[in-house]
């Protein structure tokens, strides 16, 4: 009885058996005895299984998607087209915002009107002058349109910004290679608003740089008529007048040519066309002083009497030159002169004919008139020309030729021509 109260001891499982002892318990129901560790059994491999096998094990079911997988999926999706619409939209917006800065930018407005200069359109440029050129009343429009166009014919162009440009206020000169033309000023077009807070821009002002810088100076009778480009100069364009003519010293106080005048045009665009009427409505015309670049009027008219005038003035060279040489009288020359005439006077006080060269006989030979003047009916200039061919004492045995040139302002007193006065 004292071994049943003591603990059971548990002998050891000696290496490499198989199952531990048995203990018997005290009686009581019987249970099934089990191995004190389970055993593992092995599990025939799959490619061990005969097909009778695998077509007896019942086939097993693929796990199905779950409705957050599918859920998720939908969004990604969604998202994704989003995005790609958002990029889309994004770069379009982009592309438009872009195309909408550059139009607003000022310089198109400054190529666009480059372009009509390049173009010559004329028409257009004018039109964007607000403040038109001045123009005199002797020129219009269209002169100021020949001037512009003989500018830019032929040029290349480029703009530039202006030294007060601003960018509320652009402005652009309008160059060629050498030499700006024109200033072109911006204005706001308020009838063309842009969106995103853009400017629109137009033409406000084209300041097309003229130089009228060619004058007209002239010098004419006072009894003379002047028109200028078909319109007649009115007195008011005189600058001076009552100018007593040079050729006044020679024939006063027998006669006596019309006072002259002075007439200034200034401000022209080009060379005026020019026409000058005398007192009796014959044209005359303007000669031009190319150092002062003046032009001065000479009386000039036509004289019903020249032949007679020419012949006069031929017969009195030869009877001066006579004179002088003393081959005619003393009195030779007074029928030339009008009464008590100071020209006839100087001329026998101042000839030194006692110390003339004597000679035998003298020819008048190639006796011609080199110019002739008429400033009115009666009042002439007349320069005739004669040879003495005479006979010497001594020396060469030809004759001498002896030349003579009379420059003789000549006027009618009692109905005959008289000499008024010499030029020397």
């Amino acid at each position: 009885m004292a071994e049943q109260n003591s603990k059971p001891v548990r002998p050891a499982n000696p290496a490499g058996t198989g199952k531990p002892a048995v203990q018997k318990r005290p009686a009581g129901p019987v249970k099934e005895a089990r191995p004190s560790k389970p055993v593992k059994q092995e599990e025939p491999e799959e490619t061990n299984r005969s097909e009778q096998e695998v077509s007896e094990t019942p086939e097993k079911k693929k796990p199905g998607i779950s409705r957050f997988t599918k859920g998720l999926i939908i969004w990604l999706v969604v998202l994704t087209a989003a995005i790609c619409i958002g990029l889309i939209w994004f770069n379009s917006f982009l592309g438009k915002y872009e195309e909408l800065y550059q139009s607003s930018l000022p310089y198109h407005q400054a190529e666009s009107t480059m372009k009509l200069f390049a173009d010559q359109d004329l028409d257009s440029i004018w039109n964007l002058i607000n403040e038109k050129p001045k123009i005199s009343e002797f020129e219009n429009d269209a002169t100021l349109k020949k001037y512009m166009k003989n500018i830019i014919k032929g040029k290349e162009f480029t703009y530039k910004q202006t030294e007060d440009y601003a960018e509320n206020a652009p402005e652009y000169y309008i160059c060629t290679d050498k030499h700006i033309i024109a200033k072109l000023k911006l204005a706001e077009d308020e009838t063309n608003p842009l969106p995103y807070g853009f400017k629109s821009w137009k033409a406000g002002d084209l300041e097309f740089y003229t130089a009228a810088d060619y004058n007209l100076k002239l010098t004419l009778p006072e009894t003379y008529k002047l028109t200028v480009n078909g319109r007649e100069v009115p007195a008011e364009y005189r600058t001076e007048q009552g100018i007593d003519p040079e050729q006044n010293k020679y024939l006063k106080p027998y006669a006596e040519l019309p006072k002259q005048c002075v007439y200034e045009i200034k401000g022209l665009y080009e060379e005026p066309v020019i026409k000058i009427s005398d007192s009796d409505g014959k044209e005359v015309k303007a000669q031009i002083d190319k150092s002062s670049g003046e032009y001065k009027v000479g009386y000039s008219a036509e004289c019903p009497d020249k032949e007679a005038a020419e012949k006069f003035a031929i017969s009195f060279t030869k009877d001066f030159a006579n004179y002088i040489s003393q081959d005619a009288g003393n009195y030779a020359l007074d029928k030339y002169f009008p009464k008590n005439s100071k020209t006839l006077r100087d001329i026998k006080r101042n000839s030194s004919r006692e110390w003339y060269t004597r000679h035998g006989k003298v020819d008048i030979k190639n006796e011609q008139v080199k110019e002739f003047k008429c400033f009115t009916k009666d009042i002439v200039y007349v320069e005739a020309y004669v040879e003495q061919h005479m006979e010497m004492f001594w020396g060469s045995k030809e004759r001498e030729v002896v030349k003579t040139t009379a420059h003789l302002y000549l006027c009618k007193i009692d109905g005959n021509w008289k000499v008024a006065g010499i030029k020397y």
